[in-house]
């Protein structure tokens, strides 16, 4: 086989003409090389149809940043390159080319493991041959030469010390190119954030601080040059105006910068929002909510008002399944089935459905039929409700049942069962089979009050024994404060002693008074048709004696 003779060719792409030399005289494409004779540079403009050759005496006046974005100019290089078959190179370098996102700053990242054989050379000579071998590795991949380059060439001299310094034991990096980063433009947008939170809410919740609108702020952008020479586009836009409604100060703050405007909110509460206005209010009016349609807190500490203000008697205002919680809760309409209300203030208008629950500080309901657990109570019709409470007032009742310490209770007719510790006043019975029944066993809040004094207690026994043994000047303050909570457990306990239940007007049938001593001990007594004075246990040493009936108790009988 003959000598491969060089081939002259002109080209814009040398990877194909190197493969294309390396199929035409049966060779690995690895040992075809090249070297770039000359460079032709062809620019077009905003103005051209066609790519126009450029002297390397006007290119200079091309090259200008400014001018380049303003006139849309890009460039394509073509290359006379001479063609060779070479087993073996002088110089081998292993790299790879971050071009990064718009390729306006093209780095060569170069590996230790090249073949740079810097002792044979002079630094000088060295440098030639690494910038005629990097330019070889940007045209082969169509960046431009000899363009933007200057960066590139103090690298490179910097890098030839490096390597005869004998640091080249690592990867670096060296620019190849340095173009025009672009700034993408971006549009404007408003945001509401409080509607994304649920697009069929009646009732949105925002929490302090949060942010309901944002308003982003457009960028103008500029275009780019990349090292293809071309234009890298900055993009339009389509841009949105800034919030057009009046903000009330009172309860939303602004957070602005360069790049955006947010209109927070100052407080914790509902967002009222109308072209003409946004508000967050710790007070909100709507006709209804239903499962579907509400979306609130948890925490009670909202200092919030709910009103809700459907006056339909054929419809729920709170409807089925749903779950409000709020510092403050006022339903004009009905309760609906399986629904929760939790609040500090609770006040319904309406009636609540048997199947509903609400929990409450204080709780005002007109007619009640579902389960009410509060401290206080006003209740204007019960009907066959239950109320958990500290103090419970009622004028009327049908049927139902209460837990609490105090009751009061303008008429009752029939089937009520009050449990209370303290204290029962009614002003009429007009029924029968009410359940008058003094205890502590079944309120809750005292229940709940044992169990934290029997714990106290045990906790402050074991602190007693060990300041009996390492600090005997506690022992006098723990054993008062030991004293001081059996006492209390003592007066709940024995809470019948000091309880009366009273009855203004004549009862008119037959009902039960009963008052607990303890889970197994009792004292009862069927009522007749007839006018009573307080009923109250009269207590001796001896024997515990319901009034005004006389029935006693012998506390032999009665004592472990």
């Amino acid at each position: 086989m003959g000598e491969i003779q060089k081939e002259v060719v002109k080209t814009r792409d040398i990877k194909k003409s190197l493969e294309l030399y390396a199929n035409e005289n049966f060779i690995p494409l690895n040992e075809c090389d090249f070297k770039i004779l000359s460079v032709i540079t062809s620019i077009k403009g905003n103005a051209d149809t066609d790519y126009v050759v450029i002297k390397n005496d006007l290119l200079k006046e091309y090259l200008k940043k400014d001018r380049i974005i303003n006139e849309h100019i890009s460039f394509i290089q073509n290359y006379n390159i001479e063609i060779f078959h070479q087993k073996e190179c002088q110089l081998k370098l292993e790299y790879t080319i971050n071009y990064a996102q718009y390729a306006a700053h093209p780095k060569i990242i170069l590996s230790p493991k090249s073949h740079i054989p810097y002792k044979l050379f002079q630094p000088k000579e060295l440098l030639n041959l690494l910038f005629k071998e990097i330019n070889k590795i940007k045209a082969s991949h169509k960046i431009l030469i000899n363009i933007f380059d200057e960066e590139m060439r103090i690298k490179l001299k910097s890098f030839i010390k490096y390597i005869y310094a004998g640091k080249f034991v690592k990867k670096i990096q060296l620019p190849l190119f340095d173009g025009i980063e672009p700034l993408i433009t971006q549009e404007s947008k408003l945001i509401f954030y409080f509607e994304e939170k649920d697009t069929h809410s009646a009732v949105i919740e925002v929490d302090e601080d949060e942010t309901l609108v944002k308003f982003i702020k457009p960028i103008f952008g500029h275009n780019g040059f990349n090292a293809f020479g071309e234009e890298i586009s900055a993009g339009s836009a389509n841009n949105q105006g800034d919030l057009k409604a009046e903000i009330d100060e009172n309860s939303i703050y602004i957070d602005e910068d360069e790049h955006s405007k947010k209109y927070k909110s100052k407080r914790k509460g509902y967002v009222h929002y109308t072209p003409k206005k946004l508000s967050v209010d710790n007070k909100i009016k709507v006709a209804k909510l239903s499962r579907n349609n509400v979306r609130l807190a948890e925490e009670e500490e909202n200092n919030i008002e709910v009103i809700i203000s459907q006056k339909d008697s054929a419809e729920d205002s709170i409807g089925e399944g749903v779950s409000l919680t709020s510092e403050t809760i006022h339903v004009n309409g009905f309760v609906g089935a399986n629904s929760t209300l939790e609040a500090m203030h609770l006040s319904i208008d309406g009636a609540t459905h048997q199947d509903s629950k609400q929990f409450a500080k204080y709780a005002k309901i007109n007619r009640h039929k579902g389960t009410l657990r509060c401290h206080n109570a006003q209740i204007g019709l019960l009907e066959g409700g239950e109320v958990h409470a500290s103090d419970v007032t009622i004028e009327s009742s049908i049927g139902g049942s209460i837990y609490a310490k105090n009751v009061t209770i303008g008429h009752i007719k029939s089937n009520l069962k009050i449990h209370a510790s303290e204290s029962i006043t009614i002003k009429l019975i007009s029924g029968e089979d009410n359940l008058l029944h003094i205890t502590h066993e079944n309120i809750p809040i005292l229940s709940a009050e044992l169990k934290f004094i029997t714990k106290d207690i045990d906790d402050l026994k074991f602190h007693l024994e060990e300041a009996s043994r390492h600090n005997k000047n506690k022992v006098p303050e723990i054993q008062k404060q030991i004293n001081k909570l059996l006492q209390r457990k003592k007066s709940i306990l024995e809470s019948y002693k000091s309880a009366r239940i009273s009855i203004s007007e004549p009862l008119r049938g037959l009902n039960k008074i009963v008052f607990s001593i303890d889970k197994e001990t009792e004292l009862s007594y069927k009522t007749d048709a007839q006018k009573y004075t307080d009923f109250y246990i009269e207590s001796t040493p001896e024997t515990l004696t319901l009034h005004p009936v006389g029935i006693s108790l012998s506390l032999q009988n009665t004592s472990n």
